[in-house]
């Protein structure tokens, strides 16, 4: 007996389906990507460049006025040894007036003086250090050396002169322009300037400071554009 198939479904035979092809997504993510990178990029160096051109352009200060010139001098250190303008050639130094048994201003220029040391020891062998005794009977080459130690001061940096009072006063009032001398009524009467003189590589006075924490900062800050600018 024969079966009826006229209600059966018919197969679809034929070739499977095509698959689906991919999205755009990621390849749009990919390219966002990339230009954000591009963006970031541009303003990096966009930001540069505004730095370096602000730097170029900044003010820079008006170079230290030549204030005097310094005559040739040699006394005598803390050592007992000649020291002098020969040992300071090339070197940009600061320069104190002082004397030991001083017990009013001395200590604050001796302390200011430290500061300095403390202060521009990035500049090594090119910056010194002179304290020039305006009471030379006194202070004595072991005097001056026991002062030395109690200031710590280096005696490879900072150097402390005593010399004769006519020497002392060539160098002191001729030379730095500065007040010096003694009145009768013992250590009270002697008198001498309480600034910080800068003085460049060639002997050339640029500039006077308050014996202060202040002013030692600002000879410092001095100091380093006459190393750093050959001076």
């Amino acid at each position: 007996m024969g079966h009826d198939m006229g209600d059966a479904p018919e197969l679809a035979l034929g070739p499977p389906a095509a698959a689906t092809p991919p999205t755009e997504g990621g390849a749009t993510r990919g390219a966002v990507g990339r230009l954000r990178a591009l963006v970031l990029a541009v303003a990096v160096a966009t930001l540069a460049l505004c730095i370096g051109a602000a730097v170029l352009l900044r003010p820079r200060a008006p170079p230290l006025e030549v204030l005097g010139q310094l005559p040739v001098y040699r006394l005598e250190d803390q050592r007992g040894q000649p020291f002098g303008t020969d040992e300071l050639r090339g070197k940009v130094y600061a320069a104190a007036f002082f004397f030991t048994s001083c017990p009013t201003v001395c200590p604050r220029i001796s302390s200011a003086m430290a500061a300095v040391q403390a202060r521009s020891e990035r500049l090594g062998a090119a910056f010194h250090l002179v304290s020039f005794t305006v009471d030379p009977e006194n202070d004595t080459v072991e005097v001056l050396a026991d002062y030395a130690r109690e200031y710590r001061a280096d005696p490879a940096r900072w150097t402390f002169l005593r010399g004769d009072e006519a020497a002392l006063m060539r160098v002191v009032v001729d030379g730095f322009k500065l007040a010096m001398g003694k009145e009768p009524g013992g250590p009270s009467a002697i008198f001498h300037s309480e600034k910080l003189v800068l003085v460049d590589r060639d002997g050339r006075i640029r500039g006077y400071y308050e014996a202060t924490d202040a002013g030692a900062e600002v000879l410092v800050d001095a100091a380093a554009r006459l190393v750093d600018e050959g001076e």
